[in-house]
């Protein structure tokens, strides 16, 4: 095998394209895995623009791959097998401190050293971050696994019941995930706000009884609508960014002493009046990434939800491009008006 790989990295000013770079360093008790197909998260394209200098190693952490090399004496995974991979937590997890005892691996206290992303050739990571994927997923439902997994532990985190009603503010991907999740588990009805008309439709797929626009107070007269003025149970926030309207919206939308899941990355220091939800009594509950909640990690139930094929969410990739065309799925996902919802990059 080749001591280099090929490899998308940002040049600092946004503009992702490819290089050759040095294969991803193998640290000790990782597996070596061959991409497949990788998302491009929101947070990617965040990440594009708020950095200022080139990246080393590549980003990307939405992938499904082939195992080809395990560490000596592992058991779990052997090569040939297909997985989806947690790349921040369990994937890089010490399996020896509180946090990855208690299977909250995303809060591991001594990580191993970032070796690099999914928009490469190859990752490695820990057997522990690698789940094998159901015999009939593709590679596409391999790279929705971690998306998914995000919101399937944002209502197991935030507590979702069975009969509760849900409202979702923001349908994409993070939105989506938590439309097929809530449903899932068990919600009785599902209001979410949408922006564009190709969000919408996926929303309706995935479950939602009702999708309304962004607009102020659309989801919040919905949600109440159709709660006999209640409003809903339980609100989960994904779309976070630069504006605390977003939050007020999702506590605009749930009934007093509700919950609020906020999942969305609020970035910068916000100004929010907290007086409102503490005279509603609201719960707020923060989720981040994934772990094990009531004995399952989040990955193996966004697995076999997936291996279902009735959420709606096996659906959401609009656009598929090559690694060589990342840059292209780069300016798909970023402009909506091509009708893009989930861009996947093949390798």
């Amino acid at each position: 095998m080749s001591d280099t790989m090929r490899a998308a990295l940002d040049d600092g000013n946004g503009t992702v394209s490819i290089h050759q770079v040095p294969m991803p360093h193998r640290f000790p008790g990782s597996a070596l895995v061959a991409m497949r197909q990788i998302g491009i998260c929101g947070s990617d394209l965040h990440m594009n623009n708020e950095r200022s200098e080139p990246q080393s190693l590549p980003s990307g952490h939405e992938p499904a791959g082939e195992v080809l090399e395990v560490p000596p004496g592992e058991v779990r995974i052997r090569p040939g097998d297909r997985v989806a991979i947690e790349t921040i937590g369990s994937g890089k997890a010490c399996e020896k401190c509180y946090y990855c005892r208690t299977g909250q691996y995303r809060h591991c206290i001594d990580k191993a050293a970032e070796s690099g992303g999914a928009f490469a050739e190859f990752i490695t990571r820990t057997p522990l971050g690698l789940h094998k994927l159901a015999d009939d997923m593709s590679w596409q439902d391999g790279a929705l696994v971690e998306p998914l997994a995000v919101s399937v532990h944002a209502v197991r985190w935030g507590g979702l019941r069975p009969g509760d009603t849900v409202a979702v503010v923001g349908s994409a991907t993070i939105g989506l995930a938590a439309i097929a999740a809530a449903r899932s588990l068990g919600a009785r009805k599902i209001v979410a706000s949408a922006r564009y008309p190709q969000q919408k439709a996926m929303a309706e797929a995935c479950g939602a009884d009702m999708v309304v626009g962004s607009e102020p107070g659309e989801l919040e007269d919905a949600a109440r609508s159709m709660t006999d003025g209640l409003g809903a149970d339980v609100s989960v926030e994904t779309v976070g960014g630069n504006s605390i309207a977003p939050l007020e919206t999702a506590c605009g939308a749930t009934r007093s002493q509700g919950t609020v899941i906020i999942v969305g990355g609020f970035r910068g220091a916000l100004p929010y009046a907290f007086l409102p939800p503490m005279l509603s009594e609201l719960t707020f509950k923060l989720s981040s990434c994934y772990g094990i909640v009531d004995g399952k990690h989040d990955y193996d139930v966004a697995i076999d939800l997936l291996s279902r094929k009735d959420t709606g969410f096996n659906e959401i990739v609009t656009h598929t491009v090559s690694l060589d065309e990342i840059e292209n799925g780069f300016d798909l996902a970023y402009d909506k008006t091509s009708g893009s919802v989930k861009v996947h990059v093949t390798v």
